[in-house]
């Protein structure tokens, strides 16, 4: 028999694999790098005075007309995920860190006061759901599914999110590659376009692993690109493909060319400013975008009601000082992409699967309905899922091939 603390769990890892993008079941247990605890998402390399990537209300647009002006292009790579049981601070483990993590997405603070009396102005709980259900975090932080990979820690010890770190800083696992372009060089730009890439995993026995020091040149998975029915990528090798404030376009030299696809990025944010050197992916609570989540290692495109992703530059935007994400993901997202993952991590036993479904994760959904997500008089019926990054410069990518694809368990 399976205790309901073991579904909690369960239901805990499935929910992390999906808020985190990455899938780490399976991921044997690391030494941790020594160097993990340096260069976190709260880090203060030229660190500025203003906004900051970790505000539960990301900046304003600056004003002016948000049409390209030909800036510079820099790219990132996530060396580091916080899924909510780690604080992007201090690097250590804590299990109220989910609370520090996201945005106030519904623009209401919701106590426990209000949780505990379902008087939310947002949607009224759920059927099943816990009595603190719709609480938010600090700051008015909607993060519903980083307390419940909390919640999941705490009643059976998983070592889920130091095993994703691990995974991430050997690029064995992977990880998110960010481009901004357009960037003028000034604080404040109204139009700074944004792009999101899914990395290929590294293979250790040919490959080094990243030293996470600017030099490092990622490969792009072909998913995460529009590409052509049957194309593989291109043969763009390895080759320098130029200085770290360059794109593609602009290498030189003797050196190959980058493949074409790696100018067609699927996961686009062509609403997005800098404001105070703090770039913001588009309007919060009003940016719904396509967003990549891995399901073991299977990449799967999710639509969301929303997503922002900000991104704290430092003043030569050549480094990130803080960066956070937040999205919103309705009912029917949620069961189509998780339900399987709650099947797999149960043995493939369709009963047990959909009761940890049923019965911890769903009622766990804390936002009303879409596009406004706001239904006062309604059940909730959308999730909150936030995350902080730790992103590093890298050389922009000149190889996009497919990455290894696992065939379902069930």
């Amino acid at each position: 028999m399976v205790s309901f603390s073991r579904f909690a769990a369960l239901a805990s890892s499935a929910l992390a694999a999906a808020v985190s993008c990455q899938a780490v079941l399976g991921i044997e247990e690391k030494e941790l790098d020594p160097n993990l605890g340096s260069g976190g998402t709260g880090g203060k390399p030229d660190a500025q005075s203003g906004p900051t990537g970790a505000d539960p209300v990301p900046p304003g647009r600056p004003p002016g007309d948000p049409i390209p002006g030909g800036g510079a292009t820099r790219w990132f790579a996530a060396r580091t995920i916080f899924i909510g049981t780690y604080d992007p601070v201090t690097r250590e483990a804590d299990k109220t860190a989910w609370r520090r993590i996201g945005h106030d997405i519904d623009g209401e603070c919701t106590t426990l006061e209000i949780s505990k009396s379902n008087s939310s102005a947002t949607c009224k709980q759920p059927s099943a759901a816990s009595v603190d259900s719709l609480e938010d975090g600090d700051g008015c932080r909607d993060n519903a599914a980083g307390r419940l990979v909390a919640v999941g820690t705490q009643v059976v010890s998983i070592n889920f999110e130091p095993e994703l770190h691990a995974g991430l800083l050997t690029a064995e696992t992977p990880t998110y590659i960010l481009r901004l372009d357009d960037l003028s060089g000034e604080p404040d730009d109204p139009y700074v376009r944004g792009a999101l890439y899914v990395s290929v995993p590294r293979n250790p026995a040919f490959e080094k692993a990243p030293s996470w020091d600017g030099a490092d040149q990622l490969s792009i998975d072909l998913g995460s690109v529009d590409a052509p029915a049957g194309a593989d990528g291109g043969d763009a090798g390895t080759a320098d493909a130029g200085p770290p404030d360059a794109g593609p376009k602009d290498a030189g030299g003797d050196a190959a060319p980058p493949s074409p696809l790696v100018d067609k990025p699927l996961f686009v944010f062509d609403k997005g400013y800098l404001t105070k050197n703090v770039w913001v992916s588009g309007d919060l609570g009003k940016s719904p975008e396509k967003v990549p989540l891995f399901v073991f290692d299977r990449l799967t495109v999710v639509d969301t009601l929303t997503t922002t992703l900000v991104v704290e530059l430092t003043p030569k935007h050549d480094q990130v000082v803080s960066s956070q994400l937040s999205a919103a993901v309705a009912t029917s997202e949620i069961d189509k992409y998780f339900r399987p993952i709650a099947l797999e991590l149960v043995g493939c036993v369709p009963a047990l699967g959909d009761l940890m479904m049923d019965s911890y994760v769903l009622p766990a959904r804390d936002l009303g309905a879409g596009p406004t997500l706001v239904t006062p008089t309604k059940p909730c019926d959308a999730q909150s899922f936030a995350f902080a990054f730790e992103w590093k410069p890298v050389k922009p990518p000149v190889s996009v091939f497919p990455g290894p694809k696992k065939p379902p368990k069930c």
